[in-house]
């Protein structure tokens, strides 16, 4: 008898954990990771909302940055990805999305120049003077068009592929004035407004593509109104 109520006992307590782990094996997604392709100037902002996901979700994000154009261009040699987050919308043709998600959030440019030029004096026409070191994105990617749209034909001495590059010449002085957008301005502290100017516009307009259900879930959680509030922290606006 006393061995009986022991081994009867025993099962039930087995039992019982077998049933915890099960259920938190099926309700967990520890072990998922999600590939997040995103342009470079949402570097910051992605980075901060990708480690608020992880926390709440126990999915693990691999967050690859660069510029729109290059980052397709992965895309389209078979790199896998869950999400992309584009500055250009049309880079999005055969890449096999089904969840888009157009202007998800916009983004102003704006002429900056070295903090350390602070008593540097600067104004709209020095973009058109040959005696002033300039840095631009380079044409046919979004920050380069937009750039072009919004100031006309600037003739640079240095053409960087994404924003990012053109942020890190302004911010290492090598330049006197780059053109980058309203964010890089708010996130690098060696940098400031090269003149008093309006936000005449969102220049860039980002689009949200995800595919498959992780993906979606990630696109979900981005769409978000606090993740929103959080991108507007850091300077992007919504419609």
């Amino acid at each position: 008898m006393w061995l009986s109520n022991v081994l009867k006992n025993s099962n039930k307590f087995l039992l019982t954990i077998g049933i915890s782990l099960f259920g938190f094996s099926g309700c967990s997604n520890h072990g998922q990771e999600i590939t997040v392709y995103a342009a470079s100037s949402l570097t910051e902002v992605v980075s901060v909302v990708v480690e608020q996901y992880e926390k709440v979700s126990n999915v693990k994000a691999k967050t690859i940055f660069g510029g729109s154009n290059h980052l397709a261009a992965q895309l389209r040699d078979g790199a896998p990805v869950d999400v992309f987050i584009t500055a250009d919308f049309q880079l999005l043709d055969g890449l096999g999305f089904n969840n888009v998600l157009k202007d998800f959030a916009q983004n102003s440019l704006v002429v900056i120049k070295p903090r350390d030029f602070a008593d540097k004096s600067f104004e709209p026409k020095d973009l058109q003077l040959e005696e002033k070191l300039i840095a631009i994105c380079s044409e046919g990617v979004p920050c380069g068009d937009a750039t072009r749209s919004r100031f006309g034909i600037i003739t640079a001495d240095t053409y960087e592929l994404n924003v990012k590059g053109v942020l890190a010449r302004v911010a290492a002085s090598e330049v006197d004035l780059g053109i980058v957008y309203e964010t890089d301005l708010k996130n690098e502290p060696k940098v400031v407004a090269a003149w008093p100017q309006e936000k005449l516009c969102p220049c860039v307009s980002y689009t949200l593509a995800s595919k498959g259900k992780k993906g979606d879930d990630f696109s979900d959680f981005l769409n978000s109104e606090t993740t929103k509030e959080t991108f507007s922290e850091h300077g992007f606006s919504h419609e």
